[in-house]
């Protein structure tokens, strides 16, 4: 091979070198540009239980929060009651919660719920799935904390809440209510969610 050929073919591996690193930068520019728009408009839901007494009354509420910096999408949910089937029904899980014989033997409490599927939560806003109030009753605050008591001592197996939710680039992550996943789980889609929930349910069941 003469010396001709030999400075042809070196500047054509050095053609071919310039060439991937050219392709390099390029896909690494993306993926650090995606980054920066994934981090610009991820919104992190939260869920929320509050439990409350007043003046003898008693209040129960569950919400979401979008503690995020862009809107989500809230495209399913499912709620977990042990022991029972899957519900979408959170007035199935505070019947779980409070108990039967607080549903049966007291005043048909006060309920305010809402659908919490395809709706847009922007970033920093609340919104209530349901919100249920009994009014004063002798006897109740008593049968509410006997219900309830076993739930916060860790003596019975909680509802668990799982939505999920994505960003407007259709990122998307699957939030729960489970001590054991305090951190959204990203996930391809929202169909993914009952694979998600078994999983998620599964490995707490196997750290218990």
């Amino acid at each position: 091979m003469g010396k001709g050929n030999k400075a042809e073919m070196l500047i054509a591996i050095c053609a071919v070198i310039s060439s991937i690193a050219a392709v390099y930068i390029a896909w690494d520019q993306a993926r650090v540009m995606r980054s920066q728009e994934k981090a610009d408009v991820w919104p992190i839901v939260q869920l929320l239980h509050h439990t409350g007494y007043d003046h003898g009354g008693f209040q129960y509420r569950f919400g979401l929060e979008n503690a995020g910096v862009g809107p989500a999408l809230i495209q399913g949910y499912i709620i977990h009651l042990p022991g029972e089937e899957n519900t979408t029904s959170f007035r199935d899980m505070v019947s779980y919660f409070v108990g039967e014989e607080i549903m049966d033997n007291f005043s048909e409490p006060n309920w305010a719920d809402q659908s919490v599927r395809s709706r847009v939560m922007r970033q920093g806003t609340q919104m209530n799935a349901i919100e249920v109030e009994w009014q004063a009753e002798e006897g109740l605050q008593d049968v509410v904390e006997a219900h309830v008591s076993p739930f916060i001592r860790g003596e019975r197996p909680p509802a668990e809440v799982f939505v999920c939710y994505c960003s407007i680039l259709d990122d998307c992550w699957v939030a729960t209510t489970l001590q054991s996943n305090p951190t959204p789980t990203e996930v391809r889609s929202c169909e993914a969610l009952p694979g998600v929930m078994d999983q998620l349910l599964s490995q707490t069941s196997s750290t218990d």
